[in-house]
């Protein structure tokens, strides 16, 4: 662990499962699904804003607007938590969508799990905007997570939760290539989840489980873990160059769990002082 940042929480929203911050335009907003609530942070202060449909994560478009994954298709986000949704895909039976990552050109990538966590049965899709059906273009994973495409857009990264390991997938074309393991999370506790990248190309894991998130380097060697005050660490994000945004969950968790980190379900902060 590195023992010189620290994780400070900055909003106890006490999400059942909080995911998926990202910071637009000032402001933080990140979702619980189970809760059906998207949650917004910004000078003003805090909202738990009410919405129809469980948002399972977010990700910004490039002209601005927020997109969220539903069970089975896209959809436009609004700041007062207004829901348009897309096309909805074909998921197999018992999936729903999981986390999402959104490129340059505007194209949407979401990766499906099975809701009983049922090994080979996740799946990415792919679609060319909001207004497109989403088409499976990879299958056979465990549960899909932390995704991110390269900035050149060539490669997508893909946190696999259920199998430990950070996959790198060619994009060719309409589809994917055959994937590559980046790194397998040996050396670390807990399960990988969310994930974010710098501008160095390094990978920023939350482990589930593991009360942590980790840096990763671009040839999969761990470089640092950062400890966070909930043992469920599930997704995190970029606000500026070295500040990240954390968000944590209390699913679960036992009531001696939750009195022994009751700000789980929390939204932390942490400023990075230089490199490992």
């Amino acid at each position: 662990m590195n023992d010189r940042v620290k994780a400070r929480l900055l909003q106890d929203a006490r999400a059942a499962i909080g995911e998926s911050p990202l910071w637009d335009r000032g402001a933080v907003i990140w979702t619980d699904p189970v809760a059906r609530h998207l949650l917004r942070m910004d000078d003003d202060g805090f909202r738990a804003i009410p919405v129809d449909a469980a948002i399972w994560s977010l990700a910004s478009m490039p002209d601005g607007c927020v997109a969220g994954s539903l069970d089975d298709c896209f959809a436009h986000i609004r700041e007062d938590g207004t829901i348009t949704p897309g096309p909805a895909a074909e998921v197999s039976a018992g999936c729903r969508f999981n986390d999402m990552t959104a490129g340059a050109d505007g194209v949407l990538w979401v990766g499906a799990m099975h809701r009983g966590v049922l090994a080979t049965r996740g799946a990415i899709y792919r679609a060319q905007g909001l207004g497109e059906r989403p088409v499976r273009v990879a299958e056979g994973l465990g549960v899909p997570n932390g995704m991110k495409l390269s900035p050149d857009g060539a490669t997508l990264f893909v946190v696999d939760t259920l199998s430990r390991t950070l996959l790198a997938y060619p994009v060719l074309g309409m589809g994917l290539g055959e994937p590559a393991i980046v790194t397998d999370f040996l050396d670390l506790p807990g399960k990988p989840d969310g994930m974010a990248m710098d501008s160095s190309g390094h990978f920023w894991v939350a482990m589930w489980g593991g009360g942590c998130i980790a840096e990763i380097a671009s040839d999969g060697a761990t470089l640092r873990s950062v400890a966070v005050p909930a043992r469920h660490v599930s997704s995190l994000c970029f606000a500026g160059e070295d500040r990240l945004l954390v968000s944590t969950s209390r699913m679960r968790l036992s009531a001696h769990a939750l009195a022994d980190q009751p700000q789980s379900g929390g939204l932390f902060e942490i400023v990075l002082e230089g490199s490992a």
